[in-house]
């Protein structure tokens, strides 16, 4: 499974949920405006995902996020 980033600025987390219990997080820090790809290498079963902000910068909200297989 993959998380993929764009328009990072500062600090965010990932969070995967499994019947609304938080299962596994990733977090991105730094800045990106281009497409990062990150490989996540945990076998949890999850029904549900969501971003959670760590920092509060304005330029976050171009922020962008999607979890692929």
């Amino acid at each position: 499974m993959k998380v993929i980033v764009t328009k990072l600025l500062g600090s965010a987390e990932v969070e995967f949920l499994r019947q609304g219990v938080v299962v596994h997080r990733e977090r991105f820090t730094g800045k990106t405006n281009h497409r990062y790809e990150r490989t996540i290498a945990t076998k949890e079963e999850f029904d549900a995902h969501r971003c959670r902000f760590v920092t509060a910068l304005p330029a976050d909200r171009a922020f962008q996020y999607e979890v692929a297989p």
